[in-house]
Parts: structure tokens; C-alpha cells; sequence
């Protein structure tokens, strides 16, 4: 395959898992433990901003986790996002494992970098791609709250997303589209 001709020639090879997660200031509503006869009550607020958050996790190597956050999601954004993962070792092939929604970038779309090949996932198999867990813990650690804005989520999530990254991976980055 393509990895197997570039480690021939001596260049390194790359491999992510790549997802997308939606969030915003409509609040999560998780159960929790409470005391026997005390009614546990949970913040709400009916607001409706989202933003996207696009992670990479690199299984093999450094095991970096790059961040993308933005107000919207389709297929310039996704090749921006892809350029970002190319930009983090140019020299290096970068072989990105997705799922297959509709704005992802087809193997031959012209602005797909040179440096990144993807392989997708079978359809429906969330399962399968271990950046997922990713999102259950950032979902796990934004329940219950109420936010004022989406920047002070924003910065909880990139806290929230270097917690766990003995879990997971490393963080090296997160800019942002907004």
C-alpha cells in the first residue's frame, strides 16, 4: 500500500483517527448521584450557538492530538483541518482513518494535501474509530454547566481535552476558525 512505499524510501509515516463533535450552549443533561430525598437539580438554559470541534489522534508515533475549532463544518473546512495535520510534519506521509460523512474530502479531491492519504471507515461503525472516546469524555466533563459564551466553552473544552490525554494522546495545538 501507500505507507508501505513510503517507509521503503525512508520517509516517516503518520497515522491518525479522525472525528468531528458538535457542541454549544444548549447544556448536557447527565444523570448523577445524590443524597436519598434530595432532589438534584441541573442548570438550564435554552441558548442556541453551536460550534465544531475536529480532533485527530495520532495512534502511531508522537501520538499528538490536533484541534480544529469552528462555526461551521463542510468540505473547506475539512481540507483546512487536513492541511493543519499535513503542516505538522511536512516531510512526513500523513495516513488519516475517518469515517465517511458527506463533507469529508473524496481520496481525490485537488485540495487534499500531498502529504495525506485517508482511508475510510465502513459506514456506521462509530465503534471502530477510537477517537470517539474522545468525545464521551469531553461530554462526560461539560455536563451539568451552563456557559456564558461559546469562547469560555471553547477554553473549558481545551482544558477538558488536556486532562485526559494519558488516555488518549497529547495535545499540540488548537487554533481556531471563530
Amino acid at each position: 500500500m501507500f505507507a508501505g512505499a513510503a517507509t521503503r524510501a525512508g520517509r516517516p509515516v503518520r497515522l491518525w483517527v479522525l472525528d468531528e463533535h458538535r457542541y454549544g450552549l444548549l447544556p448536557i443533561i447527565c444523570r448523577v448521584w445524590g443524597l436519598r430525598g434530595v432532589r438534584v437539580h441541573a442548570p438550564y438554559a435554552t441558548r442556541y450557538q453551536w460550534g465544531y470541534l475536529h480532533e485527530a489522534l495520532e495512534v502511531d508515533g508522537a501520538n499528538r492530538l490536533e484541534l480544529l475549532f469552528t462555526p461551521c463544518i463542510d468540505q473547506d473546512v475539512h481540507a483546512l483541518f487536513l492541511q493543519q495535520l499535513g503542516a505538522t510534519e511536512p516531510a512526513a506521509l500523513h495516513v488519516v482513518i475517518q469515517d465517511q460523512a458527506g463533507f469529508h474530502l473524496p481520496e481525490t479531491d485537488p485540495r487534499l494535501p500531498r502529504n495525506v492519504r485517508l482511508l475510510p471507515l465502513p459506514p456506521y461503525s462509530p465503534e471502530l474509530n477510537p477517537v470517539e472516546k474522545l468525545g464521551d469524555i469531553v461530554k462526560d466533563r461539560i455536563c451539568n454547566r451552563l456557559y456564558p459564551s461559546l469562547l469560555r466553552l471553547e477554553d473549558h473544552l481545551l482544558i477538558t481535552t488536556a486532562a485526559p490525554t494519558s488516555k488518549i494522546g497529547s495535545r499540540s495545538s488548537a487554533p481556531s476558525l471563530a
